[in-house]
């Protein structure tokens, strides 16, 4: 491309590449057996690079377009599909991924984060199907989250003030309050048991 420079091509290569392997579920070749040890191995290593890239960059790559299409288009993706993983450090590395593009990149990617909160982490503290332990890591985003008084002003105004978007702050609110209160609505089989 035009007017990039060839450090930037390269990152943006790395990027697009982890992404990939992120979502890889398997690795199989026709003269390969698959090795799910294997294949866990490489999507965590690709998840913790993909974090450590987001948590070290900068303002280039904060508002470069190509870097912003690459995070919706194929990270958003790997994340959505990471985020229903049954290993728990798979979902916890999506958790963190997902927090950091909260902090760094909220506002280019508004209609992303609506997604994640109504179809994965608000559903998962909802449903009787998600594990203890899914439900233990989607509250500890939500805590994480809550730390920085600015992400939850951000998360009001964009969502909740905004009548083009659901609103996620209340709903947040509403899920907070009825797994911390204990509280036994339409959807008892969502909230976490005194026995868990």
């Amino acid at each position: 491309r035009v007017g990039v420079s060839e450090e930037e091509n390269d990152v943006f290569q790395i990027l697009y590449r982890l992404c990939k392997l992120s979502m890889k579920m398997d690795m199989v070749d026709s003269w390969v057996t698959p090795d799910e040890a294997m294949n866990l191995q490489s999507k965590m290593l690709s998840l913790e690079l993909i974090l450590t890239m987001l948590r070290q960059s900068g303002p280039v790559f904060h508002n470069s377009p190509r870097f912003i299409s690459c995070i919706r288009q194929h990270l958003c993706l790997s994340l959505l599909k990471n985020a229903v993983s049954p290993s728990p450090r798979v979902f916890n590395a999506s958790l963190q991924v997902f927090v950091t593009l909260l902090v760094h990149f909220k506002h280019h990617l508004k209609q992303e984060i609506s997604v994640f909160f109504n179809t994965v982490f608000l559903r998962i503290l909802d449903s009787p199907n998600s594990t203890f332990q899914q439900k233990v890591m989607v509250l500890q985003l939500l805590h994480k989250i809550c730390h920085d008084p600015q992400t939850i002003v951000d998360i009001y105004v964009n969502y909740d003030c905004d009548l083009s978007h659901t609103d996620i702050f209340g709903k947040v609110v509403s899920q907070l309050c009825r797994v911390c209160g204990g509280i036994q609505g339409q959807h008892a089989g969502g909230a976490i048991t005194p026995d868990q």
